[in-house]
């Protein structure tokens, strides 16, 4: 029997939910990991994947913060600006849509969002980073590569 070698660290992505996008450009409990997140994956030479449906989560979710005025107007169009530079590679393996729609229902999950997310991660071999409470109760160990963003160990 063969065995596959273990693909080198450096190849091996981090998948980030809109969770612990949105702590890198807003200041939140967690911020201070979800940058050591990006910090470290820039220096591993670890992209940073995520769904292609990424950018409209988080803007909208800068959205619905300046509508309640959690934000200023300058705030959000700040954080839009920023957000927009990070760089996440957007990627949608074949099939991820119809696994994502499969998993969802047998994982119980809420959304078809958070399926998506968690789908890319398994078929990229990768761990996905959240700070989605509701996503992680639902999973329960379900999903082993789904990490806390409050678990990141920081410097």
């Amino acid at each position: 029997m063969t065995v596959a070698p273990t693909p080198p660290l450096a190849s091996i992505p981090i998948v980030v939910d809109a969770s612990v996008a949105l702590k890198l450009v807003l200041a939140e409990e967690f911020t201070d990991r979800a940058q050591a997140l990006l910090r470290d994956s820039l220096q591993a030479r670890r992209p940073l994947v995520a769904p292609p449906h990424l950018h409209s989560e988080v803007i909208n979710a800068l959205y619905q913060r300046l509508r309640r005025r959690t934000i200023t107007e300058d705030e959000a169009n700040q954080a839009v600006t920023q957000f927009l530079r990070f760089p996440i590679t957007l990627s949608a393996p074949a099939d991820l849509y119809q696994q994502a729609f499969t998993f969802a229902g047998t994982a119980a999950l809420p959304t078809i969002y958070d399926s998506l997310y968690v789908v890319l991660a398994q078929f990229l071999g990768a761990e996905l980073w959240t700070d989605d409470r509701r996503l992680r109760t639902a999973l329960g160990t379900t999903a082993p590569w789904v990490r806390w963003i409050g678990d990141y160990p920081l410097p």
